[in-house]
């Protein structure tokens, strides 16, 4: 379960590591950016990446952005 209040991001520097990603938004919206493209995502919204592709996440609008999401294997 992962909680970003309204602003907050994972850094400027996009993220990489082995594995894949998904997840599912709840509540809020979360703009996801994979490489070049990015998306913005609302509840019930989800998203999937090989995580060795550059990413990084941004909370979007007024309200707090809460996801569920899951990386294989768990080693980030």
């Amino acid at each position: 379960m992962e909680r970003y209040e309204p602003g907050a991001d994972t850094g400027l520097i996009p993220l990489t590591h082995k594995g894949e990603e998904g997840g599912i938004v709840l509540a809020g919206r979360l703009e996801v950016t994979v490489g070049n493209e990015s998306r913005v995502l609302g509840p019930d919204d989800a998203y999937y990446f090989e995580s060795h592709r550059p990413h990084r996440f941004r909370c979007v609008g007024h309200a707090a952005c809460e996801v569920v999401s899951a990386c294989t294997p768990p080693t980030f």
